[in-house]
């Protein structure tokens, strides 16, 4: 059974590193210094990182191993206030939300702990010396088990928040609940069910504990098994939070910035732009707003016309295609990428590039 924990820090290990490669993979080419690409990009890295180490400590206290790195002991108070904002950060970005929304103040907690931990810690302190009657030792170990219980009840506010809102957005909803929100709210519920194990067993039934690791180290596998094998299930779920969060948006009114994320999504996921026939309307009716208010938008916030907005987009698509599928006609390319006008097609294409189509092609040779 002591082997449960560190089984657990060894696949949460692992999905740090997964998403520590996919976050290198998916900003390769940008112009991003090491600190935005870890911090900006891949919150899901110091989450699991964080439940690593708990883990860890976890299984050097149960094999007695923390009395030969008594520096450990402490690590894990934390960690644990860090996996809370953490996985509501994750839960943030996979709905689309702005990264920092949670703000610094959610992280003071664990940045307070490291502090006390290693600053309070008494003179020649020694894990042997735990059950001592000196009140130093009595009083910072009292204090850690202090600290590790609200921790980990703050874990449960922050799942039980994520729970509330993606329950309110299904109450919103008028459709049925979609097929990839079902084993979400059961993710949810279940991680709501692990943190409840452990509140119990930090505050009364210390019994509980090693179900509560085992069932804590299940759901780490769960989620590794499904970023391996279900990564179309996860985009799919990401296209239904998002929409999801935009109609909760339009509950309150024509939310700007909402919009021209929406706007944005929609054409770089769901690549609207090369359907020939989208029109003012039909964008508007997908945003749902009306015309004037989406060419007002485009207008002052982003100081151009509606076709020229997805005219950009067209004319990267059709830069791809020249570039990458060197067998395909440019004829085919300019109908490809959204344009239905061959003339209007070489007339933008010369005005951004500044040569034609087919010298772009023969010059990137």
């Amino acid at each position: 059974m002591n082997l449960i924990p560190i089984v657990g820090a060894v696949v949460s290990f692992l999905l740090a590193i997964s998403y520590w490669i996919e976050s290198i993979q998916k900003e390769i080419g940008k112009n991003k210094n090491y600190f935005q690409l870890v911090f900006h990009d891949s919150p899901p890295i110091f989450l699991f990182l964080s439940v690593t180490v708990l883990l860890l400590h976890i299984y050097c206290e149960l094999t007695n191993q923390i009395h030969s790195i008594p520096f450990f002991y402490g690590i894990h108070v934390p960690s644990i206030f860090l996996i809370g904002p953490l996985s509501y950060l994750f839960f943030e970005e996979m709905s689309g939300e702005t990264f920092f929304k949670i703000r610094f103040l959610h992280f003071i907690p664990s940045i307070c702990c490291l502090f006390l931990v290693y600053s309070f810690k008494p003179d020649g302190y020694q894990l042997s010396t735990l059950t001592s009657d000196h009140p130093n030792l009595k009083s910072f170990t009292d204090w850690i088990n202090f600290f590790l219980g609200f921790g980990v009840v703050s874990i449960l506010i922050y799942i039980l928040m994520i729970l509330l809102r993606v329950l309110r957005w299904k109450l919103q909803s008028k459709g049925k609940i979609e097929s990839s929100f079902r084993p979400f709210l059961f993710l949810l519920i279940y991680s709501l069910f692990v943190m409840v194990l452990f509140v119990l067993a930090q505050l009364a039934f210390m019994d509980l504990f090693l179900p509560a690791c085992f069932a804590f180290t299940l759901l780490l596998v769960t989620l590794l098994i499904v970023r391996m094998n279900f990564r179309d299930y996860l985009g799919h779920f990401k296209a239904e939070i998002r929409d999801a969060r935009y109609k909760e948006s339009r509950l309150k009114g024509v939310d700007i910035p909402m919009v021209l994320q929406r706007m944005e999504e929609l054409m770089k996921l769901d690549r609207l732009y090369l359907n020939d026939r989208l029109t003012l309307t039909s964008l508007a009716k997908r945003l749902e707003i009306n015309t004037h208010q989406l060419s007002e938008i485009l207008n002052t916030k982003l100081g151009c016309s509606f076709r020229n907005y997805i005219n950009q987009f067209r004319l990267l698509e059709a830069e791809k295609m020249l570039l990458e599928k060197r067998e395909m006609t440019i004829l085919n390319i300019i109908y490809a990428s959204g344009f239905n006008s061959k003339s209007s097609f070489h007339k933008l294409f010369q005005d951004r590039y500044g040569v034609s189509p087919q010298i772009y092609r023969l010059k990137s040779k």
